[in-house]
């Protein structure tokens, strides 16, 4: 049975950084700038815009990005809003009750931007699958040349994992292969996870081509290091796959 790994957290594109950043900044820049009201307003309502880079902070970054800019807010709104200032401590209990609801909260607006970056992400995938598929389709539907189908499909695998290169082999001459089955499923490899997604290996993942029950060849994915593909994009390669041996089915009949 193939066996689950996770491999340690990495930083996704920067992003992680980036989120942080902003979160623990705009904190502190929004609670200098809110400094001049602090007079006039309540502190529920500093509390409360203190919320805003926290949440900008999870949908750049993710959870670890907003977990700390929760943090982050929640001490400045003790340094720079409760008595006594620039410390701190805090003098008055309903300061400390609005400190852990404002702690509280940061932490449920940075899930809720969580969910909003998840969210975003998976409709740009979704949206970038169809329409790879859809250009291979296109070529495929034309009825020319059947390099050009070949080529379309090993342009846009390349283009869906951002590969080094991907060939159609008719022979197997690599050799046996992890592989993506049916549906997109990874099989014989030990599954490694990365930010809750699979792992494609390096070495070289292969995708069956068979159309009308013919074995065509299959197509071979490298990547130069092992690179994260999520469920969606792993059944687009196989949709992808299934086109190609659609079209390859066609022209051994004409």
């Amino acid at each position: 049975m193939d066996t689950l790994r996770r491999r340690p957290h990495e930083f996704e594109d920067g992003s992680d950084f980036v989120g942080l950043a902003v979160g623990v900044l705009g904190s502190i820049v929004l609670s200098v700038v809110m400094l001049p009201l602090r007079d006039h307003l309540d502190n529920d309502v500093m509390a409360l815009a203190l919320v805003v880079p926290v949440l900008l902070a999870a949908v750049l970054g993710g959870r670890w990005p907003g977990a700390g800019s929760a943090l982050a807010a929640a001490i400045c709104f003790d340094f720079f809003f409760t008595v006594p200032y620039q410390s701190l401590r805090i003098a008055s209990g309903d300061d400390i009750a609005t400190f852990v609801v404002l702690l509280v909260v940061a932490l449920i607006a940075a899930e809720v931007g969580i969910l909003a970056r998840r969210g975003g992400r998976a409709a740009r995938e979704a949206r970038s699958g169809l329409d790879r598929l859809c250009r291979v389709v296109e070529i495929a539907a034309r009825r020319g040349d059947i390099d050009d189908v070949i080529s379309s499909a090993r342009a846009e695998l390349i283009g869906l994992f951002g590969l080094v290169g991907c060939t159609f082999e008719v022979d197997h001459p690599g050799g046996e292969l992890p592989r993506l089955g049916i549906r997109g499923t990874l099989e014989g490899t030990p599954l490694v996870a990365a930010h809750n997604e699979f792992v494609l290996p390096s070495g070289g993942v292969a995708i069956e081509v068979t159309g009308r029950g013919v074995d065509f060849g299959r197509l071979v994915l490298f990547a130069a290091e092992p690179v994260r593909a999520s469920l969606q994009k792993r059944a687009v390669a196989v949709a992808i796959a299934d086109q190609l041996g659609i079209a390859l089915a066609a022209n051994s009949v004409a």
